[in-house]
């Protein structure tokens, strides 16, 4: 079995994100904009292309190579890939491919990680999330030399620092064995508040996903909770429903006891009998990407936040291992990303609908 194939076997299982019907949540009780999900009207993605570039990710001389990008993000005229799995560390690379710098420093020392789960880059400098140290956020300047490690919060998953009002936002996804039902909780000087719990029928389904938070432009942010079909927009202090995806009768919606069932055999449940599974969300700014499967496709949905007008494609099994995962969204370019290239796809546009 191929490496990448494995990975992707392990992600599903550790990393995946369930939706639940626009009634799971109690914020659902007051207006939201309900986006309508119908996998039956999905458009075959390969078919709906405008254009394809292929950028080649340059071999780096140290022997660190990312061997799965999970996570990746665009700042100027830099490229920060994420490798989670066969080679941890955070490459940077420059517009054309080539690697220019990384921190892959691997241990349990002072100026080491054990594993990033996630980072930020801000104007000044790199934050990497550890969670298995005690001091899990380290802070790196833009060259990757190291600054310092800080506590910061109660984080579990993903994070994002919002450098314009000095404040953190921090994932707990739905971790309740320490008594906490905090799932989102925002912090900014000495204090802290849970801005969403955790409900009671998804407390303990540790399931993940690659983004939970994703930026639009204005500084506006938008989280959406694992297992929950919810978006949230984020504000200083406030976390308040702005959509929610609306699958109709393939979601699956969680009962208290699905906890007891095990975390692989979940999963594995839900992925056979049909539901949508591994949930994400990505933004260019403006428009907010969704990428998910069911059955045995791997569906993309776009979804313009001033109108609410989406488009829904989908992929077969191997245009998706041939593509890979979509890792980012950038100047209205989806980025697919497997080991050693990046596929930039312009979709046309003539398949809006409303």
């Amino acid at each position: 079995m191929k490496t990448f194939q494995i990975v992707k076997i392990v992600v599903a299982v550790l990393l995946t994100g369930f939706m639940s019907a626009c009634t799971n949540s109690k914020e659902s009780e007051s207006e939201i904009k309900a986006v309508e999900v119908d996998l039956n009207k999905a458009l075959p993605l390969t078919e709906n292309v405008q254009s394809v570039d292929v950028m080649t990710l340059k071999d780096s001389e140290t022997g660190h190579l990312p061997g799965h990008l999970s996570k990746v993000v665009f700042r100027r005229d830099s490229i920060f890939v994420l490798d989670m799995f066969k080679d941890n560390g955070l490459y940077v690379y420059d517009s054309d491919g080539k690697i220019i710098n990384s921190f892959v420093n691997k241990g349990e020392g002072p100026e080491e990680f054990q594993v990033i789960r996630d980072f930020n880059v801000t104007s000044d400098n790199i934050i990497l999330f550890d969670p298995r140290s005690d001091e899990p956020f380290i802070f790196l300047d833009r060259d990757l030399n190291f600054l310092s490690k800080d506590k910061i919060g109660d984080c579990e998953y993903h994070f994002f620092y919002d450098s314009k009002n000095d404040s953190w936002w921090l994932d707990r996804g739905n971790d309740a064995y320490d008594g906490s039902d905090s799932k989102l909780i925002y912090k900014k000087g000495s204090g802290s508040k849970t801005m969403l719990k955790i409900p009671d029928n998804l407390k303990n389904i540790t399931f993940g996903i690659w983004h939970s938070f994703t930026e639009l432009s204005g500084d506006s942010l938008l989280y959406i909770p694992v297992v929950e079909n919810v978006v949230y927009l984020c504000e200083p202090d406030n976390a308040k429903p702005l959509y929610c995806l609306d699958f109709k009768d393939k979601w699956y919606e969680f009962k208290k006891g699905d906890r007891n069932e095990g975390t692989v055999n979940l999963w594995d449940r839900i992925a056979e009998e049909g539901y949508v599974n591994t949930l994400d969300i990505l933004s260019d700014g403006r428009n907010v990407l969704h990428t998910f499967n069911s059955g045995d496709r791997h569906y993309v949905l776009i979804v313009n936040t001033d109108t609410y007008a989406s488009r829904l494609y989908y992929l077969t099994e191997e245009e998706h291992e041939n593509l890979g995962d979509a890792v980012a969204y950038h100047k209205g370019q989806i980025i697919f990303g497997v080991p050693g290239k990046l596929v930039k796809v312009s979709m046309k546009r003539d398949s809006d609908k409303s």
